[in-house]
């Protein structure tokens, strides 16, 4: 009998949690997407990103099993995959791969981290889910939940970082990586191991169960959150010409991943903001009717009202104009006047003049 009250108090307890858990939007205990992406944290990833000192450690730290951060088997295998890190760098952006090898011939980009300098000492960053492997594509970005001491201070305001304060982005630059990562002497890392080649400290494990992986990584959830769209349209176009996608996993998730777009309209947007913050290019501060940029330098409501206005002006001023006023005017004078005037005078002067003078 006390068996049975202790597993009903402890079931009740559970259950009060988890409901408390949700209201705070901390757990999401909504059933599994079907989709790969379930089995990686983006926010794990961005949360050992800024923990790291390079690009090397955060390579060490996403295949360390102790941080649940990877549970992902995209080939199949029944082990978990090894994710590659790859920079690619142009100016003051940074295009991060995470990238999975399939096989010697095919590796799969799970997600991109958008780094891109905006300041002397100020960085924002967000990490983009794969479409392939995520269904869409999946944007978060950290939020700052801590509010800094006040120091006695009891007239302090807000602070700017404050996740009530939507729209507003987190500067990244004191981040370990981030300065290292513009740091003159900084050499673009690109991963040394590849598929069946892969370092030593590293041995795959079995995947966990999709529900149990969740609930792992769940603590790394309180600190970022979903956006709508890129800061950064100049990371975008440093990432593309490199995507790298694998016809294996787009053919073994195709059903998944027909699922998933048809049943999008039913789920819940995870972005809790519409509203632009601090744009990564001029041209894109201004927002759409849906709350996304249009593209850079086109967002101006002046530029799209002029093809309206010139083809509904021209053709009507002219055509009625011109037919009009020059028939009327010039038959009408010129005869009048010239032929009038000048016959008169010449035969009344010389023939009455002459004569008369001897």
């Amino acid at each position: 009998m006390k068996t049975i009250r202790i597993l009903t108090l402890l079931g009740l307890i559970f259950i009060t949690s988890k409901v408390k858990a949700q209201e705070r939007g901390e757990i999401n205990f909504a059933d599994s997407t079907g989709m790969p992406g379930d089995n990686f944290s983006l926010q794990g990833a961005l949360d050992l990103f800024k923990e790291s000192g390079s690009l090397e450690d955060f390579e060490k730290r996403l295949n360390d099993k102790e941080n649940s951060v990877n549970n992902l088997d995209l080939n199949g295998d029944g082990k978990t995959d090894y994710i590659r890190v790859v920079d690619n760098s142009k100016e003051n952006v940074h295009a991060i791969v995470l990238q999975v090898p399939i096989s010697k011939i095919e590796s799969q980009d799970v997600a991109v981290i958008e780094l891109e300098k905006d300041g002397d000492k100020s960085a924002f960053i967000q990490i983009v889910g794969n479409e392939d492997v995520y269904g869409e594509e999946k944007i978060l970005e950290p939020v700052e939940a801590v509010e800094p001491p006040d120091n006695g201070d009891i007239k302090r305001g807000p602070s700017a970082y404050s996740p009530g304060l939507q729209g507003m982005y987190v500067n990244v630059w004191f981040w370990p990586c981030v300065p290292f990562l513009y740091a003159p002497v900084y050499i673009v890392w690109v991963s040394p191991w590849y598929w069946d080649y892969y370092p030593s400290y590293w041995s795959p494990w079995p995947p966990t169960p999709w529900r149990w992986h969740y609930m792992s990584c769940a603590h790394y959830h309180h600190h970022y959150h979903y956006y709508n769209y890129r800061r950064s349209n100049y990371a975008q176009q440093v990432y593309a010409p490199r995507r790298t996608s694998s016809p294996y996993v787009n053919n073994r998730f195709e059903a998944n991943r027909k699922n998933y777009k048809a049943n999008t309209t039913n789920r819940p947007r995870q972005s809790n903001t519409t509203s632009p913050g601090k744009p990564g290019r001029p041209g894109t501060n201004i927002p759409s009717m849906d709350g996304r940029p249009s593209r850079p330098g086109n967002n101006n409501p002046a530029i799209d009202s002029k093809p309206t206005i010139q083809p509904s002006t021209r053709p009507q001023t002219r055509p009625d104009s011109r037919p009009q006023t020059k028939p009327s005017t010039k038959p009408k004078t010129k005869p009048a006047v010239r032929p009038s005037a000048k016959p008169g005078n010449q035969q009344q002067r010389k023939p009455v003049a002459r004569p008369r003078t001897p």
